[in-house]
């Protein structure tokens, strides 16, 4: 008796088939980055979290007014850079789509604007934005801002 097996199969070709994403309206930002997608149509149950158990505000009470302020803004910047990635990845297979080229110049506008601010107020959070946010030209200020186990939230 032999110790060995061997099956012989026939190769075979694999065909799948994916449904094209279609366009629908974006939630907002904040829930958007809460679940994880801007399109409610992808928001399905497989492994979703129950609604509500997610908490992705990072500034305190107990914090100062200016961390609290600085914190807000670089939440509001996370939020939009988010929903642009998530963009980016529907414009990869729709690149013609109206509505997702509208909100994704929207979107990328906005980012701009907000890091610039971010930039101007507090320090650069990109090498652009020391550009963009009127940073002292005579002075690399890449490492201006505090590094997170300094206490800030980024």
């Amino acid at each position: 008796m032999s110790t060995t097996c061997e099956c012989e199969t026939k190769p075979t070709l694999a065909m799948a088939t994916i449904p094209k994403q279609k366009w629908c309206e974006p939630y907002d930002l904040c829930t958007a980055l809460s679940e994880g997608t801007i399109f409610p149509s992808l928001n399905l149950t497989f492994f979703k979290a129950p609604q509500g158990d997610t908490n992705l505000t990072c500034y305190y009470e107990s914090a100062s007014k200016d961390q609290q302020e600085r914190e807000k803004a670089l939440s509001k910047i996370t939020e939009v850079s988010f929903a642009l990635n998530d963009l980016t990845l529907y414009l990869d297979t729709h690149p013609t789509c109206e509505s997702g080229l509208t909100l994704f110049h929207t979107l990328m506008e906005e980012r701009l604007t907000l890091l610039a601010d971010y930039a101007k107020n507090y320090y650069p959070l990109t090498q652009a934005s020391m550009i963009t946010g009127d940073c002292n030209p005579n002075h690399y200020g890449w490492g201006e801002g505090p590094a997170p186990w300094e206490g800030a939230c980024i």
